[in-house]
């Protein structure tokens, strides 16, 4: 399963200006909350969604039909997977790592993503009476060099590479299944994959295609990388910036929290662009107290019928 990190922020519409603020607190607090009703107005389509506080700083993000999960289960007295294997109350979840300033979220294929999420929290500020602030993400972007992706130690896996007309070995790619330039017009680019065979190295072999094909004309360029030291598995990208990520095996979900936590703190290249995100100077350092006082669960318990049935 694969981990896509975000920085993350906070807007406030009425004069733009942007802020740093660590939402563990909050976040934490609003899963203590007991008000079934009220956490059942989130809804997306159909699904009523729902954030679930684990352990530390992992939180599950869920989609389901039925409202009456958040009754029923109380992840705190039972494991990840017995939590998990109630089918009949939960359809869909992502795993969540909440930062100081950023977060991972590792979902499958129908689990509420990033956009879903920031979209959770706007709403609940909405329904607490803060809608002049925004929950912004940013997806954490690198572009590596060929140097890095072919460091001493490194395996590389399945690696893929996109050329438009303008590279040179579109055209011998062509000639090898005598098609002619001429005759391929409507033909946007070419994508070449290679993979290797579970668990084997194709350092050499996709080493030597990136050497054959030049810069020009090369759209994307993408390797699958594991650090032997670390045994961290990375999309690298050669071409164009991708998000910063990790992948984790989702067969175990009781290890889930901790590979997330090992993953983020283990990730090298996460670690520097954290660095250069939070270097951004149009980022405020304030500390918004209307956000801030629902750091206290009181806050939460005195909050008036009617603001929490605002929609």
């Amino acid at each position: 399963m694969k981990v896509t990190y975000f920085g993350y922020y906070l807007l406030n519409a009425d004069n733009e200006q942007k802020f740093l603020f660590d939402m563990r607190s909050f976040l934490k607090i609003f899963c203590k909350v007991d008000n079934p009703e009220f956490k059942n107005k989130f809804m997306k389509k159909d699904e009523h969604i729902y954030l679930v506080h684990l352990k530390g700083d992992i939180f599950l993000f869920l989609m389901t039909r039925n409202k009456e999960l958040i009754k029923k289960i109380n992840p705190a007295d039972i494991s990840i997977s017995e939590f998990l294997s109630q089918k009949e109350q939960v359809s869909f979840a992502s795993y969540l790592l909440v930062k100081e300033d950023y977060f991972g979220i590792a979902s499958t294929v129908l689990a509420p993503k990033v956009n879903v999420f920031a979209e959770y929290i706007d709403d609940l500020f909405k329904k607490i009476g803060i809608e002049i602030w925004r929950f912004k993400a940013r997806a954490i972007l690198h572009q590596a060099t060929k140097d890095e992706a072919f460091i001493f130690n490194s395996i590389i896996g399945k690696t893929s590479i996109e050329i438009s007309k303008e590279n040179s070995f579109f055209q011998d790619l062509l000639n090898v299944i005598s098609v002619n330039t001429e005759d391929c017009h409507d033909l946007k680019s070419i994508e070449i994959t290679i993979k290797p065979k579970r668990g084997k190295n194709i350092k050499e072999v996709s080493g030597k295609l990136l050497d054959k094909i030049s810069d020009e004309g090369v759209e994307k360029m993408i390797l699958k990388c594991k650090d032997e030291v670390s045994s961290q598995l990375l999309d690298i990208y050669l071409v164009g910036k991708g998000a910063v990520s990790n992948h984790i095996d989702k067969s175990q979900e009781d290890e889930i929290p901790a590979l997330l936590e090992n993953k983020a703190t283990g990730n090298q290249i996460l670690i520097d662009k954290l660095k250069e995100y939070r270097s951004d100077e149009s980022f405020k350092k304030d500390t918004p107290d209307d956000i801030v006082r629902f750091n206290d669960v009181a806050t939460w318990s005195n909050l008036s019928l009617s603001v929490s049935q605002t929609r």
